[in-house]
């Protein structure tokens, strides 16, 4: 059996809140998680709001720390890199869709400019139009592509950034709530393209209250109160 993808051991996060009168409270968002990723998968972290998912997603794709418990992808230890290889991890390697749509893009530019910077960000040089095309095919971005990003709906904004992460296929996709402000014919698009994603050989792991995403799921991990469940 090949090795995972990306595992978490032991992973525990806490926050420090700070309230009135200088005293901090302690919030437990995960609670010693194990995770073994398997490759070349659609896997759905699922579960009530506050039960840790993004957490979890956030430590996969770099943007966080464990307080304890180690964190590996593609068998190298993110706890033990330096800030600018932490940033090339999440740029080429494991690469984010957060969850809020306009976070993922650059308002001012058009959608293809958008599309044209994680290119070259990515080395992707002679193969650029070629990735281009098949990602404003996939996710159906024709029509506005080369909309400025600001002027795009929320839905629109969303499907562009799902483009923008699987521009040059990266081995590991992850994504927060995807189809969380998309109607029903977007988010089939969208689950369409990451299963698509899938079966072209990424690994793809989403956060999601989407019963539709969990069905198309290959695997799927239940957490509840910062705890595996499932």
């Amino acid at each position: 059996m090949s090795a995972p993808i990306a595992s978490c051991s032991e992973i525990t996060r806490r926050f420090e809140v700070p309230q009135r009168h200088g005293v901090a409270s302690s919030v437990l968002a995960l609670d010693a998680v194990s995770v073994d990723i398997a490759a070349g998968r659609l896997v759905a972290l699922n579960g009530p709001s506050g039960s840790g998912k993004s957490t979890l997603l956030a430590m996969l794709g770099a943007l966080d720390r464990p307080t304890s418990g180690r964190v590996t992808v593609e068998g190298r230890d993110l706890g033990s890199l330096d800030r600018a290889e932490r940033r090339r991890v999440r740029r080429s390697t494991a690469v984010m869709v957060l969850p809020q749509p306009a976070d993922n893009l650059l308002l001012a530019l058009s959608g293809r400019r958008n599309l044209l910077s994680v290119a070259t960000l990515r080395g992707l040089g002679a193969d650029t139009e070629s990735a281009l095309h098949n990602v404003v095919t996939l996710l159906g971005l024709g029509r506005f592509v080369d909309n400025p990003c600001g002027a795009m709906s929320g839905g629109e904004q969303q499907r562009l950034a799902v483009a923008c992460a699987l521009v040059g296929a990266p081995p590991l996709v992850l994504a927060d709530e995807p189809t969380g402000a998309l109607d029903a014919t977007s988010a089939a698009t969208v689950i369409d393209a990451l299963r698509t994603a899938v079966a072209n050989g990424a690994t793809v792991v989403v956060a999601t209250h989407d019963p539709r995403v969990v069905a198309a799921a290959d695997d799927v991990i239940r957490l509840d109160h910062g705890r595996r469940v499932s």
